[in-house]
């Protein structure tokens, strides 16, 4: 079992009582990150991240998202994620569920909905997205605690589905060479750990390797070879400052034919060995 970042030790006086179901669902109202900036992140729980002004820029399993307010971004549990940057004006509010909490809470099919879209507008729906979280602080505060979980998880699972409804709309939008973008940036989050080739993933898509990376530089500014390296590189990171596997087990992990292999691999992508960033992140 791996032992990601303990995040429950960094939020725990920042929760009060009466903002939280247990370790269940917990509630943090003008949250800030400025102190992970750059800091690729592995945790087991989903967050709800509601920008409330302000803008921001992170990486979710690989993808890069301009976040403006008014906005929600989801994070899923194993995700890895890193925040760029954030402007100074940023106001957030951020809902963490358990794996508890959270189980039978999406079909499948919403699921891949929401690991394609994870960050949404939400400034035409703003009152009821509002209404949720109001009513969902209510339920958390209530001094009665019979079926407060219950209730929670009802709550929530009904805002996913009104959000499901906005994804489908947006899926129907998409253009082709936004969807090929989709399915490799898909790929890559399922295979990277396994197989980081080109041909790979054009295989998979049923289109040439200079037509894969010319969308794939067209979408993201990035080579498909570099976008495939950032991923590995931020799982690395991630792995390295969240759990305490050794440098061996993350290297072979990662499908990496050596331990020295994987060694010059982070030292070019980073500027340091793996041993150094374990170091700089504690």
């Amino acid at each position: 079992m791996t032992n990601y970042f303990d995040w429950q030790s960094k939020i725990r006086n920042a929760v009060p009582d009466n903002m939280r179901i247990d370790n269940e669902l917990l509630i943090l109202e003008n949250a800030t990150y400025k102190d992970s900036i750059n800091e690729p992140r592995k945790v087991d729980v989903t967050t709800f991240i509601l920008l409330d002004k302000g803008e921001s820029r992170i990486i979710i399993e690989g993808k890069e998202y301009n976040l403006k307010a008014p906005c929600l971004t989801v994070v899923m549990p194993n995700q890895t994620y890193s925040l760029l940057e954030t402007s100074d004006n940023l106001e957030l509010r951020a809902i963490i569920m358990s794996n508890n909490f959270t189980v039978n809470l999406m079909s499948s099919s919403l699921n891949k909905m929401i690991l394609n879209n994870p960050v949404i507008d939400i400034s035409s729906d703003l009152v009821s997205f509002n209404t949720y979280y109001k009513v969902l602080l209510h339920t958390v505060k209530s001094p009665f605690k019979m079926f407060r979980f219950e209730s929670a998880k009802h709550l929530t699972m009904s805002m996913l589905y009104f959000y499901a409804r906005k994804l489908e709309n947006l899926e129907l939008d998409k253009k082709k060479k936004e969807i090929v973008f989709d399915r490799f940036c898909d790929d890559v989050r399922m295979f990277y750990r396994i197989n980081r080739s080109i041909p790979f993933y054009s295989g998979r898509l049923a289109v040439s390797s200079k037509y894969l990376n010319d969308i794939v530089k067209e979408k993201s500014g990035m080579t498909a070879n570099d976008y495939i390296d950032r991923q590995t590189i931020i799982e690395c990171k991630a792995l390295l400052s969240s759990t305490e596997m050794s440098i061996q087990r993350i290297s072979a992990m990662m499908n990496f034919p050596s331990y020295s292999v994987f060694g010059k691999f982070f030292k070019r992508m980073t500027g340091m060995t793996p041993t150094e960033y374990r170091e700089m992140t504690k």
